[in-house]
Parts: structure tokens; C-alpha cells; sequence
């Protein structure tokens, strides 16, 4: 059963015809600054606004690309166990129709990382993010935005890229982590990988994170991306410089799928 609302496109292709499937997962029960729910109508905005013409691969990625934009999955407020039960369940309908459109997700916060890796089960999971999330429990939770990292530590080759805030107990953890990118790849951004300077609108800012160019220069690094997240953006409003930023996020993902086809 897939559990979604809305959408973005002016034409939606099915999702047995689709290159990419959007997802929207509207979930940000347990953030300390909510408001990630409402990042995927904000993107989607943003997307119908900027430019689909990517000038290094000379072609317009909105028309290239067969989009099928599902909308929203329907989650469950304060409950991540019935909202990763309806992740889950939309994967497996789409994979069902369609097992080689590339997935791309729109959080909502970072702990719905967590269920669709575990369903899709990518070799590698690559975690672009100023924060670890590799404590084992946050507030009493075991199952947080600060810990969906931790649950993949034995079961995914982990590499974590732009971080700059940790724990005492998660600096002992990242030293174990791997840094080869290898097999099938994951691909989870939270929008705090960047600037404040230049993406302000999230739950948890640091200083001295990357530039756009900085995260295109990561991206070279992953060569057999199966799948992507864009997390913990918590827009202030429509068309801010964060959604536009997100959106060209976004785009430059597109750009990797176009040049495999």
C-alpha cells in the first residue's frame, strides 16, 4: 500500500514509467526545533522555480528525466514505529512496480533516514551532516534524530561526511567508522552539512560547514548511488535562500541519475 498526498509536477509520470520517484515524509516528532514537516511542500515549491538546465551536462534535467512525484506519505504524528511501518510499505509498492527508478526522499527530520535503509539495503550508507547521530539514546529515546545513526553501526558500511558536532561517547564511535564508499550507496543530506551562512533555516545550525561547491566536490566520491535524502530542513517560509539551495540540492542529484541513463 503507499500512504501519499500531493505533488509538484505539472506532468507526473507513472511510477512503472519513472527514471525517479519523489517521496515526501512529512515527520518531525521528535526534533527539539519542529518544522521539518513542512519542507517538502516548501522544496516542491522551489523546484517549479528554478531552472531544470544543467550547463555542465548541457540539458534540461526536468525534461530529460521520466519524474513520478508521489507526494507525501501520510505519517503518523508522535509515532516513529506506525510512520517507519507506512515508509516501508510505500517502498515495497513502489519497488514492486517499478525495482529500478532511483528513490529520492524529502524529509521531514533525519530519524526517517533510518526505516528506508533499512528496507532499500544499500551496501554503503553516506551521511553528509554537521552532526553525528551516533548516540545510543537522546533524551530517554532510543529512536531520535540524534540516534538513527547509531542503528545501522554492524548491519551498513557507514561513512559520515562535513561533520563538526559530537559527543564524547560519538567521537569514540567515529573512530570506527569506515571511510571507503563502496557497492551500492545511500545517499542522506541534512541541510546543517551546509553554512548557516548560506542554509539557515534548520533545527541546528554549526559553523563552518560547506559550500555548494564544497558539496558537489563530496558528491564526485559516490559512483553507484541507488537512492538519496534531503533531511532537516525547517523552512521559515516559501522561497527562502534555504528552499532554493535545497532545491539545487536536489537538482544536482537529478544530474547524477541523468548521466547513467
Amino acid at each position: 500500500m503507499i500512504h501519499v498526498r500531493n505533488s509538484f509536477l505539472s506532468y507526473n509520470f507513472e511510477v512503472e514509467d519513472a527514471d525517479v520517484v519523489f517521496i515526501g515524509v512529512p515527520f518531525d516528532s521528535t526534533s527539539i526545533n519542529p518544522g521539518s514537516k513542512y519542507a517538502p511542500a516548501v522544496i516542491r515549491e522551489s523546484l517549479r522555480c528554478i531552472e531544470g538546465f544543467d550547463s555542465d551536462l548541457n540539458v534540461d534535467l526536468f525534461e530529460r528525466l521520466k519524474i513520478s512525484d508521489l507526494g507525501d506519505i501520510e505519517t503518523v504524528p508522535g509515532s516513529y514505529e506506525l510512520t517507519s511501518k507506512r515508509i516501508e510499505e510505500t517502498i515495497n509498492s513502489v519497488r514492486e512496480k517499478n525495482p529500478d527508478a532511483f528513490l529520492f526522499f524529502i524529509g521531514g527530520e533525519h530519524l526517517i533516514s533510518l526505516p528506508i535503509i533499512r528496507v532499500l539495503k544499500p551496501d554503503t550508507v553516506v551521511d553528509f551532516d554537521a552532526h553525528a547521530d551516533l548516540r545510543k539514546e537522546y533524551l530517554g529515546n532510543r529512536f531520535s534524530h540524534a540516534t538513527w545513526a547509531s542503528h545501522l553501526l554492524g548491519e551498513f558500511n557507514l561513512v559520515q561526511r562535513g561533520v563538526r558536532s559530537f559527543s564524547s561517547e560519538e567521537r569514540s564511535v567515529m573512530k570506527n567508522l569506515g571511510d571507503r564508499i563502496h557497492g551500492a550507496t545511500y545517499l542522506t543530506i541534512d541541510i546543517d552539512v551546509f553554512d548557516p551562512s548560506i542554509a539557515p533555516d534548520t533545527g541546528l545550525p554549526e559553523p563552518n560547514g560547506w559550500t555548494f561547491e564544497e558539496f558537489c566536490r563530496n558528491l564526485e566520491e559516490i559512483k553507484n548511488l541507488i537512492a538519496a535524502d534531503l533531511v532537516e530542513f525547517a523552512p521559515v517560509g516559501f522561497n527562502s535562500p534555504t528552499a532554493f539551495l535545497a532545491a539545487n540540492v536536489v537538482k544536482k542529484i537529478l544530474g547524477i541519475v541523468a548521466e547513467r541513463l
